[in-house]
């Protein structure tokens, strides 16, 4: 009985995906007034957009939507010569190479430790600490399935919809690395969280947001807990603050991910629509007053 439920679970999913990944390619708009609707169990106010996933349902749509500093940012292979041209280009790490197909990758040339990723999504990683315990197999399967995946339709994010896709190969910048996230509006961060792992390695197990002065936030991310002890504040916090405000200030509003490595900051990636855009913040009106943080010029 078990596996006839898990069997007819996983054809739902299957189907799910099939039918959202057809109606993103006829109908973007009603894709994700689909997938909002079924996220937050209310319609979607594209004419009146109030609250901070509303809003970015709307940016979704219209601004981000075939924009090609949108799509350049949020490619992980193309942001490397962004960051270079407007004077950046020290946050990136260090790029081994790049492939079209995983069958290409030249593993023997490789360093002892590295990162294995796909430009064209989020998530999409393989970490690798040490090559001898490298499952070189494995990688290949996943990267495989994941050069057919078609991230933008997964959840209605048609800000993917046409970076090219590529594997990239680079360095590895160390284990258990802290990530700081800024959301800026409108050219100001007003609020960020570091990530951290689990006491068991479960990855990014705790959100933990803070002001621009440091002061933490009882801002919830569904799904994230709190960290249980004290969280200091990084030597070079006022350093990335001004690296966020300096990145962010063409965008009405983006997220900028950076890491801090042994007092070095990087790039992680640019996420102009956090979470799809169906982030269940609390306490109870966060997304109303992150609503009010965001200006849309044309409305």
């Amino acid at each position: 009985m078990n596996k006839q439920n898990n069997a007819y679970s996983r054809l739902k999913h299957h189907l799910r995906h099939w039918r959202r990944s057809w109606l993103c390619r006829i109908n973007i708009t009603k894709a994700v007034t689909e997938c909002y609707n079924s996220g937050f169990s209310k319609p979607l106010d594209l004419e009146n957009p109030v609250t901070i996933n509303e809003k970015l349902q709307y940016l979704k749509l219209n601004q981000y939507y075939n924009n090609p500093i949108v799509t350049t940012c949020i490619d992980k292979y193309q942001v490397k010569e962004y960051l270079k041209e407007i004077g950046f280009g020290n946050l990136a790490a260090k790029l081994y190479g790049v492939y079209d197909r995983p069958e290409d990758i030249d593993w023997e040339s490789l360093p002892d430790q590295f990162v294995v990723k796909c430009n064209h999504g989020c998530g999409l990683n393989i970490l690798c600490p040490d090559k001898k315990k490298f499952d070189r197999k494995s990688a290949i399967k996943q990267l495989k399935k994941w050069m057919r995946l078609d991230y933008w339709t997964y959840f209605a994010e048609p800000q993917y919809k046409y970076i090219k896709k590529k594997i990239l190969i680079e360095e590895y910048l160390g284990d258990n690395i802290h990530t700081y996230k800024f959301y800026c509006f409108n050219g100001v961060p007003k609020t960020c969280y570091v990530s951290s792992n689990g006491e068991n390695g479960e990855y990014d197990k705790y959100y933990d947001y803070f002001d621009m002065e440091w002061n933490r936030q009882a801002t919830y991310l569904m799904g994230h807990d709190h960290f249980p002890g004290d969280i200091e504040m990084p030597d070079n916090f006022e350093q990335m603050k001004s690296i966020a405000t300096q990145l962010c200030r063409d965008f009405p509003f983006v997220r900028i991910d950076l890491y801090s490595v042994k007092g070095r900051v990087y790039l992680s990636e640019y996420t102009f629509v956090p979470t799809g855009g169906y982030m269940h913040l609390e306490p109870e009106g966060t997304d109303i007053e992150w609503g009010k943080w965001l200006r849309l010029e044309d409305k």
